[in-house]
């Protein structure tokens, strides 16, 4: 049998061998045996698609392929079988009628065309109906283009286009297609460089962050700026104040510090002059050396005159500039009422901050405020009638004597009942201390002459005078008036400070006397035996 060059024979059964048709190129899939021996199919059994050998493109007219013609008698069509079919399109009317060899070939040709049996006639199974997808499918697909721009040049059957402009075309696409390729490396490798170099960072900065050592200064700082240390800051409190000063670069800087120095929990509240820039140790250590930095502190017990002057030394103002201001300005420092415009007593002994520019007043303010809010939370008034004291100024003025007269807070109980029992005493004492600070006090000095005990228009010369002094001598401090509040229990009516851990006290004027002479003898003094106390010889 001839065919056209390279064109394979396709889906013949084996009925075709007996008849004198040649066997190869002939697949035997989809036939019955029925076919080799009769040449006829068996009914109910229906033709399957005939696969196409390799190298033929599917579709390919078969009306297209000559074939010898040989006696193949037509035969009955097959039962259809249980699938639905499609119905059997009607075979077309025989153009030429048949050949040579007694078969019309065009006839033939045209029933397979029309999906019947080339030989019986009967037409073949409705194929399985197709979803519009395909494993081969390549609609859609930049490749399928290309292959089929190619297959236009080399055609089916393998020959390559060698023209000029299928030559050109191709060295086009080769370029477009190198373009593409070469470009898209590039961003794939932009791409990875940006990657590599973001996770180089996040990894640098997430071991620093976790792993590595917290930003610090290094060298000796610069400058100068004023930190403020406020009361209970610790830790990462401070290094927050320090950061926030210029001082230290981080705050973890100074807790890995503070968290290396036991001393660290001692660091003072107050204003503290440092350094910019300073690495963190040497800032901790700054801090634990000034000990409370720009500060002043009041000891229990001081008077105005003496504040006012340690104010001026602090602040480096000319001397006696506090005390003008405080006496200008008495009535604007939030005294109270019952204080009468006399600020002694209120100047509340305690450690004060000083801050760069601040004014005398300023602190003066600060000062009375504490003093009266102390007050007020004792609740002074209600307090005093219970030690036989008419209000809670008595209590302050009693307070201050104590806070003057005693080194040792520990007598301070004593001392307060021994006062007491002077105040409440007729035979002996008439109601009089006989206290020499409370003259000193008005005096100004501590010598006293004879003179100056005699002279009664001193209401605060004590050895005349019956009572308490009109007004504080001192600034008290908690334990002061705690033991005015709370004396103790005893018949004292003398005490006398031999020094400044012990104090001496006496139920008689005999007994007290000997403790005087004592003391004005160790201290190079004379003794008055009729006043019981000590002269300037």
């Amino acid at each position: 049998m001839q065919t056209q060059h390279g064109m394979p024979q396709e889906g013949y059964p084996q009925g075709y061998q007996q008849q004198g048709m040649p066997q190869q190129g002939y697949p035997q899939q989809g036939f019955d045996q029925g076919y080799q021996q009769q040449g006829m199919p068996q009914h109910g059994y229906p033709q399957q698609q005939m696969p196409m050998q390799q190298g033929m493109p599917q579709g390919y007219p078969q009306q297209q392929m000559p074939m010898q013609q040989q006696g193949v008698p037509q035969q009955a069509q097959p039962q259809p079988v249980p699938q639905q079919a499609q119905p059997q399109a009607p075979a077309p009317e025989p153009a030429s009628g048949p050949g040579p060899d007694g078969i019309d070939w065009e006839a033939e040709a045209a029933a397979l065309e029309s999906g019947a049996d080339p030989v019986g006639g009967a037409a073949e199974p409705e194929a399985e109906e197709w979803d519009g997808h395909h494993e081969d499918e390549h609609h859609g697909d930049e490749g399928y283009v290309e292959e089929h721009a190619e297959a236009e040049q080399t055609g089916f059957l393998g020959e390559q286009d060698e023209s000029r402009e299928a030559q050109k075309k191709r060295k086009e696409k080769g370029k477009k297609a190198g373009r593409r390729n070469g470009g898209a490396c590039l961003v794939v490798a932009l791409v990875l460089v940006g990657l590599l170099g973001g996770a180089g960072w996040w990894g640098y900065g997430f071991y620093q962050s976790h792993f590595g050592p917290p930003p610090d200064f290094t060298g000796d700082g610069t400058g100068s700026v004023q930190v403020e240390v406020k009361p209970g800051a610790v830790g990462g409190q401070i290094g927050l104040a320090l950061k926030n000063a210029g001082v230290v670069k981080s705050v973890d800087a100074f807790a890995k510090a503070c968290d290396a120095e036991p001393k660290c929990n001692t660091i003072q509240p107050g204003f503290y002059g440092m350094k910019k820039e300073m690495p963190a140790a040497a800032a901790l250590k700054e801090l634990l050396d000034q000990a409370g930095g720009a500060a002043i502190v009041f000891p229990e017990g001081k008077n105005s005159s003496e504040i006012y002057a340690m104010i001026d030394t602090k602040l480096k103002l000319q001397k006696g500039t506090t005390a003008g201001v405080a006496k200008a300005q008495v009535n604007d420092l939030g005294l109270p009422a019952y204080a009468n415009g006399n600020i002694e007593g209120f100047l509340w002994p305690t450690r004060y901050n000083i801050a760069d520019g601040m004014k005398p007043e300023d602190l003066l303010k600060q000062m009375v405020k504490n003093a009266t809010d102390k007050y007020a939370a004792a609740n002074l008034d209600s307090q005093a009638a219970s030690v036989g004291l008419k209000s809670g100024y008595e209590v302050l003025i009693e307070a201050s004597i104590l806070q003057r007269e005693g080194n040792n807070p520990a007598d301070f109980a004593k001392m307060a009942k021994t006062i007491q029992n002077r105040l409440a005493n007729e035979p002996e004492t008439h109601h009089r201390l006989g206290m020499d600070t409370t003259l000193q006090y008005s005096l100004g000095r501590k010598d006293l002459n004879k003179s100056d005990m005699d002279n009664a228009s001193n209401k605060y010369n004590t050895y005349i005078n019956p009572g308490l002094p009109p007004g504080p001598i001192s600034n008290p401090g908690d334990d002061a008036i705690n033991a005015v509040l709370h004396p103790a229990d005893g018949k004292w009516l003398y005490f006398i400070a031999m020094s400044p851990t012990e104090t001496r006290f006496a139920e008689t004027a005999k007994e007290h006397y000997a403790n005087v002479k004592e003391y004005c003898t160790n201290a190079g003094q004379g003794f008055d035996e009729a006043r019981g106390h000590c002269t300037t010889k």
